[in-house]
């Protein structure tokens, strides 16, 4: 598929959800094995609506049930990429990431299969925590919330960490 892909230039693309969960002053993050610290989420399956995804992810990835209350921004990825992992050789559809404010409502923070480290941080030292620049791009916005919707689109290749962000609207 990912030949027919690239050769139809189709506007093809992943969903993804991700949440910065709130509990009395802190923030949960997660420390993934490929991305370093990051608030949890994934890609939405077929048939998942964006908010079973957010909610599935966040539990499945760190223990923690979560339920949003504030849909905070669209971040959009021009770029096809290399697949990693079980989908190593092919190559993968950009991806949109939904982040949402999310209120706790239960669980511990757990380690889990693609996490080694779950945790309550404060927001000033989850900043420092998180090196991805999307995802530090992200925690940012949805620290300033306001009310705003961010809409970031950016491009990279093969290098995350030499992402290019190429327009914001807030709405």
């Amino acid at each position: 598929m990912d030949s027919w892909l690239i050769d139809k230039q189709l506007p093809y693309h992943f969903i993804s959800a991700s949440g910065l969960i709130r509990k009395e002053g802190h923030i949960l993050l997660i420390h993934s094995l490929r991305r370093g610290w990051e608030m949890p989420g994934g890609l939405a399956e077929q048939g998942e609506s964006v908010i079973e995804t957010l909610k599935c992810e966040v539990l499945e990835e760190s223990g923690i049930v979560c339920e949003p209350e504030h849909f905070t921004g669209i971040y959009q990825n021009l770029m096809i990429k290399d697949g990693y992992g079980p989908l190593e050789g092919m190559k993968l559809p950009p991806v949109v990431n939904l982040t949402f404010i999310c209120r706790y409502v239960s669980g511990e923070p757990t380690v889990t299969e693609g996490c080694d480290d779950a945790r309550w941080v404060v927001p000033d030292e989850a900043a420092g925590m998180i090196t991805h620049p999307l995802y530090k791009k992200q925690l940012a916005d949805m620290l300033a919330y306001s009310g705003s919707i961010v809409l970031d689109t950016f491009r990279y290749n093969n290098d995350p960490m030499k992402m290019m962000f190429l327009s914001e609207t807030i709405l």
